[in-house]
C-alpha cells in the first residue's frame, strides 16, 4: 500500500497540464497569507553508505522545521522535530543529528540570558529507536561506526575554560567514556584511534592523548604547560601531527613547535619533533605558525606547514602620545589594494605564511615559498611537485584589470623553482601532480611538471572552449570550464558550450564524449563520488544535461570513454542533486517544476522506474496555482537568442486580461522550472505574485558595450510587446521590479519607457557617474574596474567616455520619470552605496515625482531581519495593488509618515 502522504505522480501531473494547465485549479482558491506558514522546503539529502536510508531537512515559513529519516526501499519513516545536520555511521547502523531549540524556546532562553544550545539526536536504524543527549556542540562517528564521540559545550561556570567534556559512546553496548578539557578531537581515517588535545584553563595536564576505545587503552603522547592545536591524521595511515605553542617565545606573537608520530597502531610508534627555533633551514626571523593547517604527504614522509616572520617582543612599552590615538586612515593612490580591501582581507593577510616541507627521514626542512613564489600549492600526493604563484609583477595591472600571476614549478624535495608561464589568468593543476593546464590568449596549454616541457592542446577541437556568448568585455574570455582529469593526469575533460571533450595531455588529440551540440543540450560532469580525485573513463560516467532552449533537464551516462553518452532521463522540469550511495548502486535525485513541489526519487544505475521518496507540500492540490510558458522574442541588441518565462496567475480564466509584473536581471529563463515557496520573507516571489492575480514575466537580456541601460530598455520592451500579442495582459497595468542590477534596470526603464504603470527597485544603482568612484564595501574593492569589465560593461573609464555614463544614469532622466517608483535600501548596504537611493530621493523630491524611499536600518544589500523581510513583502504588494489594480493606497504611499508616527508605531517603542 502506498503511504497516504504520497501525492499523485509527476506523470499524472504532466498529463493534466497537457490537457489544460489551468483546469485542475480553476475552482480552487489561490494561496493566501494565512496559508504560507505550512509550506515546506527540502534540504539537501544525505544517503547512508549502504543506500538503505535517506535523511533530509524540511524547513517551513512558520519555522516549525524538522528532519526526516526514511527507508529508501521500504516505508519506515521518522520525523525528527527541529533536527538538522544528519550524519550516518560508516556501517549504516546509526544516524546522529543536531537538535536545535524551537524559535519559542530560543527566545525564552535569550530573555532569561541563558545560552541557546543544541542537543544531539541519535537513531538506531534497525527499529528506528531514538535517543537524545543534551548540550552537545559537535560529534563524529568512528569510521567503522562502532563508536560516537560527542563534544559538549564549554561550562558556563568556568569562563576561562578552553577545553570541553567529550563523551565516547560504545554503540554496541551503550557504555561511555568521559574526558575533560578536550579542545580538539579527531578519529583516525580507519576510525579505531581517537586523538584528543587537552586544553585546560591553567594548562595543567595539557597535551596530546590517544584513546583506543575497543581496548580502553589511553596513551599520553605529549604533555606540557603549552597550548596544542591543529590535529592532523594522515589519510593513508595511522600517522598524526599537531602544533604545540612555545610559552617562553621571545616573539611578540606565539611561535609553535610541531610534533609528529608515525605508526600509532604499533607497539613502538616513532616520534618526531620540530623545535620552535634552531633549525638552520628556517630563517632566524621566521617561525612556525598554525595558520596553514598541517598536511601529510600521501606516503607519510613529509609534513607541510607555514612559516612567517615574527616580530620580537619589545624590551619596554613604547611611549604613547596624543597623536598615536588618532583615528586617521592613510589612503595613498599607490596602494595596490585599497585600504577597505585591506580591512576585509586583514585576517587573511595577517595569516599569510610561506609553505614549508619537513621531510621526516632524513630530517630536513625546506622553505618552499619566498617573495618570488609567495603562494605555493602542494600538487598530487605531495611527494614531488608544488605550484608557486607570484602575482607581484602584475599588481599594478591588477588594480584595474582582472588579475594575473606568474607560475613556477617547485621541487618539494629541494625547493628549487623553475618558471612555467608568466601572466596567467586561468590554470588547472592535475590531481596526480604530473600536469598543469593553463590558457594563454585563449589557447590551451599543458605543462609537464616532470619534464618541464609544454604542449599546446585542443587545437583539433572544432568548437570554442572559451565562453563566446558571454558579453562581458573581459580582456580574456573565460574557459567554459573543466570537468576534471583522468588517472595520472593522462587527459583532461574540457567543456564547450554543449559538450565534454577529452583532451590528451601529450597533445596527441581530442575527442568528444557527449552529443549535445546536435540538439543544443548542455552536458556537464556530475560528480557522484566526492572522494574520487580523477575521472575513471572505464567505468560509468554521469552527466547532468540541460536543453538550452527547451529548458528540459536530466542525466546522461557514458558506459566508457570509447562510447558516446546515453541520456537516461530528460524531462520538461528541473532535475538535479544526483548522488550515489558510497557502497551500493543506489542513486537519488531531485525533481521539481514551478507547479510541482520538489521531491526526491531513488533508482538504480540507469535511473529507470524511479521510486518517489518524498511528497512535499501535498496540500498544494487544495489551491489554485499558476504555470509557466516559454516566450521567444527578437533580440534588438545582439545576435544572441533570447527567451523569457511567462508565469500564469493562479486560477487563470481564459478571455480575461490581467495585470503583469516584469522581473529581470540578465539571463533568468533557465529557472523556468524552479519551484517557489510562497513566503512573506522572500521578495520578488512569482508564487506570491501569481497568487495575487498577476502574470509574471521574466525576460532575458543581453548587453551592448557601454550601453547597459539602453540595452535593458530595448530587450525588455521588445519582450513585453511579444507577451502583449497574446491578449492576456492588460497593457495599461504592467509593473516592473528588480533588485541590485535588476534594480538599476528597473529605475532606467521607469525613466525611459511609457509602458509601465508602477515600479519597485531594490538596492539599485541610480547614478553611474557618482557610483563609479565608490567602493564595493562588502569586498573592499573599488567600483572602477567592476564598471569597466564586469556587470556594467562600460569598457572605457568615466573620463574617456563621460557621455555614456551620463546617458545610462537613470537619475539624469528623472525629469521624464512618470512611472510611480518605490525604492528600497539598507543603510548598511555594502554592495551598492545606499547614497544612490538618497540621490534618487532628493532628485524625485525636487521634481515632485511619485516616489517613495524605504530605508531599512541595519540591513546590507538584502534584508536579513525577519521583520524587515515581511515589511518589504507587504509594501511591494501594496504598491502594485494600488497602481496596477486600483486598490486604495495606504497613507505611506499618498501622504508619507512622520518620524514621530514611525517611531510610535514601532514594536518596542509603544508606551
Amino acid at each position: 500500500m502506498v503511504p497516504a502522504f504520497f501525492r499523485r505522480s509527476a506523470l499524472a501531473l504532466g498529463i493534466a497540464a497537457t490537457l489544460f494547465p489551468g483546469a485542475a485549479s480553476a475552482q480552487k482558491p489561490p494561496v493566501a497569507l494565512k496559508d504560507y506558514g505550512q509550506w515546506e522546503s527540502l534540504g539537501f539529502p544525505v544517503l547512508s553508505a549502504d543506500g538503505g536510508w535517506i535523511s533530509y531537512s524540511v524547513s517551513r515559513d512558520n519555522e516549525e522545521n524538522e528532519l526526516r529519516l526514511r527507508s529508501v526501499a521500504g516505508r519506515e519513516e521518522a520525523v525528527l522535530p527541529f533536527g538538522g545536520g544528519p550524519v550516518f555511521s560508516g556501517n549504516s547502523a546509526w544516524m546522529a543529528y543536531r537538535i536545535q531549540p524551537s524559535t519559542e524556546e530560543s527566545a525564552a532562553l535569550r530573555k532569561e540570558d541563558e545560552p541557546v544550545r543544541n542537543a544531539l539526536g541519535l537513531v538506531k536504524l534497525d527499529g528506528l529507536q531514538e535517543s537524545r543527549v543534551d548540550g552537545v556542540q559537535d560529534f563524529a562517528f568512528s569510521d567503522d561506526g562502532a563508536f560516537l564521540a560527542m563534544h559538549r559545550y564549554a561550562s558556563q561556570d568556568d569562563e576561562g575554560s578552553v577545553g570541553r567534556d567529550l563523551l565516547v559512546r560504545n554503540l554496541l553496548d551503550g557504555t561511555e567514556m568521559s574526558f575533560g578539557n578536550v579542545g580538539e578531537f579527531a578519529w583516525s581515517e580507519d576510525g579505531h584511534l581517537l586523538a584528543l588535545l587537552v586544553s585546560a584553563a591553567d594548562k595543567a595536564g595539557n597535551g596530546v592523548q590517544l584513546y583506543e576505545p575497543s581496548s580502553g587503552v589511553l596513551r599520553v603522547l605529549d604533555s606540557e604547560a603549552s597550548d596544542y592545536e591543529g590535529l592532523a591524521w594522515r589519510a593513508e595511515g595511522p600517522d598524526l601531527a599537531v602544533f604545540r605553542s612555545d610559552p617562553d617565545s621571545t616573539c611578540a606573537d606565539t611561535a609553535f613547535a610541531i610534533l609528529a608520530w608515525k605508526g600509532l597502531d604499533d607497539d613502538g610508534p616513532e616520534g618526531f619533533s620540530l623545535p620552535v627555533f634552531g633549525r638552520e633551514e628556517i630563517p632566524p626571523d621566521m617561525a612556525v605558525v598554525p595558520y596553514a593547517p598541517l598536511r601529510w604527504s600521501e606516503d607519510g614522509r613529509t609534513l607541510f606547514f607555514g612559516v612567517q616572520g615574527l616580530e620580537p617582543k619589545p624590551e619596554e612599552e613604547p611611549e604613547v602620545t596624543a597623536r598615536d590615538s588618532s583615528t586617521v586612515e592613510v589612503w595613498n593612490a599607490v596602494d595596490v589594494d585599497v585600504i577597505p580591501r585591506q580591512k576585509v582581507m586583514d585576517d587573511r593577510i595577517r595569516e599569510e605564511s610561506y609553505l614549508t616541507a619537513w621531510h621526516l627521514a632524513p630530517d630536513r626542512v625546506v622553505v618552499l615559498g619566498d617573495e618570488e613564489a609567495e603562494d605555493v600549492q602542494v600538487l598530487g600526493g605531495g611527494e614531488r611537485w608544488g605550484l608557486g604563484l607570484d602575482p607581484t609583477p602584475w599588481e599594478a595591472d591588477g588594480r584595474f584589470f582582472p588579475r594575473r600571476t606568474d607560475l613556477y614549478r617547485i621541487d618539494l624535495r629541494s625547493g628549487e623553482k623553475s618558471p612555467i608561464q608568466s601572466g596567467v589568468r586561468y590554470f588547472y593543476p592535475g590531481p596526480a601532480g604530473n600536469k598543469l593546464l593553463y590558457t594563454e590568449e585563449e589557447a590551451f596549454w599543458i605543462y609537464d611538471l616532470n619534464t618541464g616541457e609544454r604542449v599546446r592542446v585542443a587545437e583539433d577541437v572544432p568548437t570554442s572552449l572559451v565562453n563566446e556568448v558571454d558579453d562581458h568585455p573581459m580582456p580574456e574570455r573565460r574557459p567554459w570550464g573543466l570537468a576534471g582529469w583522468t588517472g595520472e593526469d593522462g587527459s583532461v575533460l574540457l567543456y564547450d558550450r554543449h559538450d565534454v571533450w577529452e583532451v590528451a595531455s601529450d597533445g596527441s588529440g581530442s575527442h568528444r564524449l557527449t552529443r549535445g551540440a546536435e540538439d543544443d543540450v548542455r552536458h556537464r560532469y556530475a560528480r557522484i563520488d566526492e572522494e574520487a580525485e580523477a575521472i575513471d573513463l572505464d567505468g560509468p560516467v554521469y552527466f547532468s544535461v540541460f536543453g538550452e532552449w527547451t529548458k528540459k533537464s536530466g542525466f546522461a551516462r557514458m558506459a566508457s570513454g570509447a562510447e558516446p553518452s546515453e541520456r537516461l532521463v530528460f524531462e520538461d522540469r528541473s532535475l538535479g542533486w544526483l548522488q550515489k550511495a558510497d557502497d551500493a548502486e543506489v542513486y537519488v535525485y531531485r525533481s521539481e517544476a514551478f507547479d510541482d513541489s520538489p521531491d526526491l526519487f531513488a533508482a538504480g544505475p540507469r535511473l529507470r522506474n524511479p521510486r518517489q521518496l518524498t511528497a512535499s507540500n501535498p496540500f498544494q492540490d487544495e489551491y489554485a496555482w499558476g504555470w509557466t510558458e516559454l516566450v521567444d522574442y527578437d533580440n534588438p541588441v545582439s545576435d544572441a537568442r533570447l527567451q523569457g518565462v511567462l508565469y500564469y496567475p493562479a486560477g487563470y480564466e481564459a478571455g480575461k486580461q490581467y495585470p503583469m509584473i516584469v522581473y529581470y536581471y540578465e539571463r533568468v529563463s533557465d529557472g523556468i522550472h524552479r519551484y517557489r515557496v510562497p513566503s512573506e520573507r522572500s521578495a520578488y516571489n512569482p508564487a506570491v505574485f501569481t497568487a495575487e492575480g498577476y502574470f509574471v514575466f521574466m525576460p532575458d537580456i543581453t548587453f551592448a558595450p557601454s550601453d547597459p541601460g539602453f540595452s535593458a530598455l530595448a530587450c525588455v520592451e521588445t519582450a513585453v510587446k511579444k507577451v502583449l500579442e497574446k491578449g492576456v495582459v492588460d497593457p495599461d497595468r504592467i509593473g516592473l521590479t528588480g533588485h541590485s542590477w535588476g534594480g538599476y534596470e528597473t529605475v532606467f526603464l521607469a525613466t525611459h519607457s511609457t509602458m509601465f504603470g508602477a515600479a519597485v527597485a531594490g538596492a539599485p544603482l541610480t547614478n553611474l557617474v557618482s557610483m563609479y568612484g565608490m567602493m564595493f564595501w562588502n569586498t573592499g574593492l573599488p567600483e572602477t574596474s567592476h564598471y569597466q569589465w564586469s556587470q556594467e560593461r562600460m569598457v572605457a573609464t568615466l573620463w574617456e567616455y563621460p557621455e555614456a555614463y551620463l546617458r545610462n544614469s537613470p537619475v539624469m532622466d528623472f525629469p521624464k520619470l512618470d512611472t510611480p517608483l518605490l525604492m528600497a535600501f539598507g543603510d548598511q548596504d555594502g554592495s551598492v552605496d545606499w547614497h544612490q537611493g538618497i540621490e534618487a530621493y532628493n532628485f524625485a523630491r525636487r521634481l515632485d515625482k511619485e516616489f517613495v524611499l524605504l530605508v531599512y536600518r541595519g540591513e546590507n544589500h538584502s534584508n536579513r531581519q525577519k521583520a524587515n523581510q515581511v515589511d518589504y513583502h507587504h509594501r511591494q504588494l501594496e504598491w502594485f495593488a494600488h497602481y496596477l489594480k486600483g486598490e486604495p493606497a495606504p497613507k505611506w504611499i499618498t501622504e508619507g509618515v512622520s518620524w514621530r508616527e514611525q517611531e510610535a508605531g514601532r514594536a518596542g517603542s509603544r508606551r
